[in-house]
């Protein structure tokens, strides 16, 4: 460090550190040169004087010179006298740069003529030898150029009348720029805590709400100001409470650092609100609990949809669960209530304005006993010209009110006895949604709420809709069985009605032929043996059709049964086979039969299975032309005996196949041969025995039928087998 060599200078820097006290004394010692006295006590306080500001002054060059801030003094013209090492690291300059400069050097042009006057008026202003000012925020400017902020103090010392300011400063762009860090993260917080998207609120210990930002006010409806005099405690329902404060004691103690759940606050209009909270706690520099952090995420509206998809989900398995009309309109209404509503009334109406089927629940038992009476007294009042659910049925629209107000229940009451009892049920919101069902209205579904902190709105609307569509589809489908099931009973009576009364005058034919026959002359009955042959011929397949309806009609009611038992495969096949011979040999077609040694017995009735080939083989002998060849075959597959019935007929296309087993469904139009039922019992006999029966046909290579029935096998046998190549 570099001081100026000037005579005083000595003076003015030990003056800085002595006391008045010392000041005076200095005084006292110049006068006392002139005093008489003696000149050895004179000289030896000259000495000491002489040390104490040797002293003092390394004392103040040391103090200066090691300072880590800056120590600056300026004379009456505001030129540098004094510049430390603390100013030479902090400005850039070195001492012989700067003194006897003007202290406008160190300071940015724009603050320099201010901070002039800054100086001498707190130059002008002082009172005392030496006062120090207030540390003031100032800026600084460095030898590079770089303006940088500092604190600063003043010093004014008046020693022998001789001004000295001294200025002490220092840097502070490190602290500076942490409090500009320091406040830009706050203000990212506040931003980002007031404007985000949910709720957000810094919380008490003891569970106040310390802050809160927009969205959580607008979630629970509370201003700032009356949430912040509540606890979370004050709206969180009684149910999730015990949860909540269970976490936020392992907070507490450290076992978690943050925790998520679900749970429902009380809005200030009374309703519930679910939301999702995030919850951590923030602790202070030696770990103590400060104060909690929550997110709020309303989640309202992905519970509500979630409720709705549950309930969908139920309503589907329940609303089949029945085939009765009846216990469907009962469903709907069940499922209502008190998902959707408060009591619920499910009417089907005809097209003449009629109620056909009405039920209704109720959330309680008053009310149900008010809807009884109501309908009792008063069972077509909702559908006359005007009402609303009149309204609905011409429309196909839904009606949504989310307030009914008096007017409303005074217009659709038809006397003061009814309109007592819409009183008595109070109803609040109502919803009349049609029950929809491939483009038909059958009815209306009719939703009231009479909790008054509770109204329908468009997402109620909707769900009670799509309720309605499902349940309309319930509601037809069971309609049309039961109308299926009545023509089921009418043509099961029919065909009893013709197998009974269509036998009776058969058998008279048939027996009378045979009479007929009998009582011929041998001469006549050579003649007579052909009408009369064809004439029991003609009785066989009308028994024959009979039977065929009625085993069809035995089949799609369930009512098929099999007797069976261990059959011999092969003694099955070949009197089949027997059966058919003779039919055969007529069109000159070759009937053969194969059959593996041992082959195992089935588990079958002999009666259905010998139908099941009648069928087979008298639907190829129809189609195999003269010369052809029929094939019947039996091999093991797997724990069941696969039977074929192959024939070199013209074969069945592709587009024919899918159809082959439908009743009276006939592959070649024109031939007229049969009612079209002997394949589709086939099937069903095989069915009921367990197996299965397929068809494999090309156009040009005729057809295999292939059908599969349990055999009984030994124990040491092994299941093994396949289809054989056609």
């Amino acid at each position: 460090m570099v001081f100026q060599r000037r005579p005083f200078r000595r003076l003015v820097l030990a003056s800085l550190l002595l006391p008045a006290a010392g000041r005076r004394l200095v005084a006292l010692l110049g006068l006392g040169a002139w005093a008489a006295g003696p000149l050895r006590r004179r000289q030896a306080r000259q000495r000491r004087l002489e040390r104490s500001l040797r002293l003092s002054e390394a004392l103040f060059q040391g103090v200066v010179s090691n300072a880590f801030d800056a120590i600056i003094s300026v004379d009456d013209a505001q030129r540098i006298t004094l510049f430390n090492r603390g100013a030479e690291r902090i400005f850039g300059y070195s001492a012989d740069e700067v003194l006897g400069q003007p202290l406008d050097l160190l300071i940015p042009e724009e603050f320099r003529s201010r901070h002039r006057h800054h100086v001498q008026a707190f130059d002008d202003r002082a009172r005392t030898a030496r006062q120090m000012g207030e540390r003031l925020t100032v800026a600084g400017l460095r030898k590079g150029g770089e303006v940088f902020p500092a604190e600063a103090s003043i010093m004014r010392s008046v020693v022998d009348g001789m001004r000295l300011l001294t200025v002490m400063l220092r840097d502070i762009t490190a602290r500076s720029r942490a409090e500009e860090v320091l406040r830009n993260s706050e203000e990212l917080f506040r931003t980002a805590f007031e404007n985000a998207p949910i709720g957000m609120a810094l919380v008490s210990l003891e569970g106040g709400f310390l802050h809160a930002n927009s969205a959580l006010c607008e979630l629970v409806g509370y201003s700032r100001r009356e949430l912040l005099s509540k606890t979370f405690q004050d709206i969180t329902h009684p149910s999730d409470l015990e949860p909540d404060l269970t976490n936020v004691s392992r907070l507490l103690e450290g076992v978690l650092g943050t925790y998520q759940m679900e749970k429902r606050y009380f809005h200030k209009q009374g309703h519930v609100v679910s939301v999702l909270l995030t919850c951590s706690l923030v602790r202070g520099a030696r770990g103590e609990p400060l104060y909690f952090v929550g997110q709020i995420q309303d989640i309202s509206e992905s519970k509500r949809l979630e409720r709705a998809l549950r309930f969908l989900a139920e309503a589907g398995p329940r609303l089949a669960d029945s085939l009765d009309p009846r216990a469907s309109l009962l469903a709907v209404a069940r499922m209502a209530v008190p998902s959707l509503a408060d009591w619920c009334v499910v009417e089907i109406i005809e097209e003449d304005g009629q109620v056909s089927h009405l039920e209704w629940v109720a959330a309680s038992e008053e009310k149900s006993r008010l809807l009884e009476e109501l309908f009792a007294t008063h069972p077509h009042v909702s559908f006359r010209q005007g009402h609303l659910v009149a309204n609905v049925m011409r429309t196909g629209r839904p009606v949504l009110l989310p307030e009914l107000s008096g007017e409303v229940l005074e217009s659709t009451a038809e006397d003061a006895h009814h309109l007592g009892l819409l009183r008595q049920l109070d109803p609040r919101s109502l919803i009349v949604v049609p029950l929809l069902a491939r483009e038909r209205i059958l009815g209306t579904v009719i939703l009231l709420i009479s909790r008054p902190e509770c109204q329908y709105d468009a997402h109620d609307l909707e769900l009670a809709e799509e309720l309605a569509r499902r349940a309309g589809l319930a509601i037809d489908n069971a309609f049309l069985h039961a109308r299926t099931e009545q023509a089921i009973r009418l043509r099961d009576e029919v065909l009893r009605v013709v197998a009974h009364d269509l036998r009776a005058p058969l058998q008279v034919v048939s027996l009378s032929s045979e009479v007929l026959l009998r009582r011929s002359a041998p001469g006549e009955r050579t003649a007579d043996q052909g009408p009369l042959g064809a004439i029991r011929k003609a009785v066989e397949r009308a028994n024959r059709l009979i039977q065929d309806l009625l085993d069809v009609a035995r089949m799609e009611a369930g009512h098929l049964s099999v007797v069976s038992g261990p059959r011999e495969t092969a003694l099955l096949l070949q009197e089949a086979a027997e059966l058919h011979r003779e039919l055969a040999r007529e069109k000159s077609i070759l009937l053969s039969v194969e059959v593996p040694d041992g082959a195992s017995p089935i588990l079958a009735d002999r009666d259905r299975v010998l139908q099941i080939f009648s069928n087979l083989l008298g639907n190829a002998l129809k189609f195999t032309p003269n010369g052809g060849r029929i094939s019947l075959r039996a091999w093991p597959l797997g724990d069941m005996m696969c039977f074929s019935v192959s024939d070199t007929g013209p074969g069945i296309s592709g587009e024919e196949l899918p159809h082959l087993f439908e009743p009276f469904w006939q592959a070649r139009k024109g031939h007229k041969q049969g009612a079209g039922l002997g394949l589709a019992i086939a099937r069903g006999l095989v069915d009921a025995h367990g197996g299965r029966l397929w068809a494999e046909s090309e156009p040009g290579l005729g057809s295999t039928f292939y059908f599969t029935l349990p055999r009984v096998m030994s124990a040491d046998e092994p299941a093994a087998g396949q289809l054989p190549a056609s």
